[in-house]
């Protein structure tokens, strides 16, 4: 559930629609990159899972909760960029 909750297709929307309006991408790349994107994070989270054990025996009691607290803030900094991308596209509507 956390790898593909609310807050990540919500992700996936925002950077796809701030993607699609960036004039530098090719439409090539915008097609090609999310299957390659999640091929890759799902073989990073494969990894992760499968060596859950390993990884909270390494990090311990302490190294679980820093770690818990750097995805906290993660998230916090990704619902300041959905509120910054909303209001930019906002204020872009206003003008036209």
């Amino acid at each position: 559930p956390s790898s593909a909750g609310p807050g990540t297709i919500a992700m996936i929307v925002s950077a796809a629609a701030t993607a699609r309006n960036s004039p530098g991408i090719p439409e090539w790349v915008i097609m090609v990159a999310p299957p390659l994107v999640f091929l890759c994070v799902s073989a990073i989270l494969w990894l992760c899972l499968r060596s859950s054990t390993a990884i909270m025996r390494l990090a311990g009691q302490g190294g679980m909760d820093a770690f818990s607290r750097l995805m906290g803030f993660l998230l916090v900094c990704m619902g300041v960029q959905f509120i910054i991308n909303g209001v930019l596209e906002l204020a872009a509507k206003v003008q036209t």
